[in-house]
């Protein structure tokens, strides 16, 4: 009497070859959905820490998501500065947009993604900046 080989039965590889593809479907859009993400490569801005002592970031680049509360003042030479409410905080921040980057400066309640960097003066200047 002859043996039959002992297979894995072909559901076991269905259901594996189901579970890889739905990684790779969840990795992916991981991957896509922080992809849209403007300047990821930069750390998130640290609102605390800035409120708290703004010297030890200073001539580091950051990347800060908030909302445009205020135009403060405006210099031809400097540019303009405003008030940003960060995403998820209370504390409004100064920030200073160089004319060079506010070629249709931004309006009360806008939303941007800010690419700022922290100066010898403690205050922030933008780098760039992308509508969100």
């Amino acid at each position: 009497m002859s043996r039959r080989a002992r297979r894995a039965p072909r559901f076991v590889w269905l259901l594996a070859a189901l579970a890889a593809v739905l990684i790779l479907i969840g990795a992916g859009g991981y991957y896509l959905g922080n992809s849209s993400q403007p300047y990821r490569t930069a750390p998130e801005f640290p609102v605390a820490e800035y409120l708290a002592t703004s010297s030890s970031l200073r001539g580091n680049t950051y990347r800060l998501t908030g909302s445009v509360l205020n135009s403060i003042a405006w210099s031809p030479a400097e540019g303009r500065l405003i008030s940003v409410q960060p995403a998820g905080t209370d504390t409004p921040i100064p920030v200073v947009l160089p004319v060079a980057v506010s070629k249709d400066g931004p309006q009360k309640g806008q939303r941007f993604h800010f690419l700022v960097e922290v100066r010898d003066s403690g205050l922030l200047y933008v780098a760039s900046l992308t509508k969100s």
